[in-house]
């Protein structure tokens, strides 16, 4: 699939909008499965596991011609308005989104969407909250906002009642990579699920490029979500053997209060934040180079072969072995 063949299928009609377009009703796409009512509380909830049967993203086009009640759910929406405008109240204010234009939204966030007409075309991506690990993360450039909404957004101990509006509309290259990213995943090919995570990360960081140069932010100061990213990017690049205690003392912190921070801020133990990034390094170098699995484990500060199984085991499902067999690129 190319730009213009994408174009083609996202103004074509599908079963759904051409339901609405007769009715103007909402149809559900899992046949009433997604708008249920959770006890005690007054808005939909969105169940998550009905949208990520295929990875940590999950991409659609908007269904038009019918309005989108009021609902919550527990993972991250980036809303890409590909063509037209559309109207949407989140959390009690009303916007409006003009083509190029994007909206990010933190879970839990009420929001409902108007009635999107023929050349209105609404692009829906999901992110698992879990997919903002600290790896994730570290990949990204510091910028104060969008840092910490990210990092508030896959934070278990935070309210999560929040978006952001980027005026992205004249931000040509970011508009080319959402469009090679939607041809990734509609038309999936050797390697797309590699493809879509490396424009997620590029998407992101075109999206502080939007925040920085919008006259209506500037002055904003940086937040000290920024000077945790940055001891997370210390964390990435010294993890296989950098302790707690060496952490806090680089940047001048107790050990006990940064070991609290970071699972305050991260929902990970400093142990999982290393493990973490230990078992991402082992399932590159297992399916990049020929060296034995000894000798991976070694390079990812393991020093004993056993353990290094068995947390292996515990990450991926498989052996290392057997990760190797199935992945191997080289």
């Amino acid at each position: 699939m190319d730009h213009r063949e994408l174009d083609q299928e996202l103004r074509r009609h599908n079963t759904i909008e051409a339901k609405q377009r007769l009715t103007r009703r909402n149809i559900e796409e899992f046949g009433g499965q997604e708008m249920t009512l959770p006890p005690g509380e007054r808005v939909p909830r969105l169940p998550e596991h009905l949208f990520f049967r295929q990875g940590d993203y999950h991409i659609s086009k908007h269904h038009r011609f019918a309005a989108m009640p009021e609902h919550t759910h527990s993972f991250i929406e980036l809303n890409y308005m590909y063509s037209g405008r559309c109207r949407q109240r989140i959390g009690g204010s009303d916007i409006e989104l003009t083509q190029g234009q994007i909206c990010l939204l933190d879970t839990d966030m009420p929001h409902s969407i108007s009635i999107l007409d023929e050349d209105d075309i609404l692009i829906n991506i999901l992110m698992r909250k879990e997919t903002l690990s600290a790896a994730f993360l570290t990949r990204l450039g510091i910028d104060g906002r969008l840092t910490d909404f990210l990092v508030n957004a896959q934070s278990p101990s935070t309210a999560h009642d929040r978006y952001l509006l980027f005026r992205s509309e004249h931000c040509l290259n970011l508009h080319h990579i959402l469009a090679s990213l939607m041809c990734e995943y509609f038309d999936p090919r050797e390697f797309s699920a590699d493809m879509i995570s490396g424009y997620m990360v590029i998407v992101f960081t075109e999206l502080m490029r939007v925040l920085n140069q919008d006259p209506a932010l500037s002055g904003l100061p940086l937040t000290k979500r920024a000077d945790l990213l940055e001891i997370l990017q210390y964390l990435e690049r010294h993890f296989r053997h950098c302790s707690l205690k060496d952490l806090a003392a680089h940047f001048n912190f107790n050990p006990n209060y940064l070991g609290n921070l970071l699972k305050k801020s991260t929902g990970k133990t400093f142990g999982e934040l290393v493990q973490e990034h230990r078992m991402a390094y082992a399932a590159l170098l297992l399916t990049s180079s020929g060296r034995s699995i000894g000798e991976i484990a070694g390079e990812c500060g393991y020093e004993s072969l056993s353990f290094f199984h068995k947390k292996f085991i515990e990450r991926y499902g498989l052996t290392p072995l057997l990760y190797r067999k199935h992945n191997q690129t080289t």
